[in-house]
């Protein structure tokens, strides 16, 4: 069975829903049934492509779970692209280490996004993540102002 067009369908929805609520988990059997796939092998796909996380299987098979920044740029390169240079310009600026609140110039409506963009950028070993008297801190690597100097340079 071919899962790729459901679980483009899924992903787009996640990401909707995670732009509004990025830290809150969404049912997807709704649209999972409109394609006659259970949620459950579906979300088995998901999860194994590394396009979302937090997966909960309640009673009756009814499927939750968020989209990963994986999953974000499965469906959407341009703003995956986008936040990635976002937060690794604005680390740049500050030089070579910045506040998470500051990166966003203080939009803590951002706040959710921003950091599951950075756990990921440092899961690439382009950031490292401190936290000195309890504030995080991004620092850029040396891997980190490559990818600037080559996007900016």
């Amino acid at each position: 069975m071919n899962l790729e067009k459901p679980a483009r369908y899924v992903l787009r929805y996640l990401f909707s829903e995670y732009k509004k609520g990025p830290s809150v988990i969404y049912p997807i059997n709704e649209i999972v049934r409109k394609f006659g796939v259970d949620p459950v092998v579906l979300s088995d796909y998901l999860l194994d492509k590394g396009w979302i996380r937090e997966r909960w299987i309640y009673a009756g098979d009814d499927v939750a779970c968020r989209i990963t920044i994986k999953g974000i740029e499965r469906i959407d390169r341009v703003y995956f692209r986008d936040k990635v240079d976002q937060i690794i310009s604005g680390i740049a600026s500050a030089g070579s280490s910045r506040a998470l609140l500051e990166i966003l110039e203080f939009n803590i409506e951002e706040y959710a996004i921003a950091s599951d963009f950075v756990n990921q950028l440092a899961s690439m070993g382009l950031v490292k993540i401190q936290n000195p008297d309890n504030t995080i801190t991004v620092e850029l690597t040396d891997a980190g102002r490559k990818y600037y100097e080559k996007k900016m340079g």
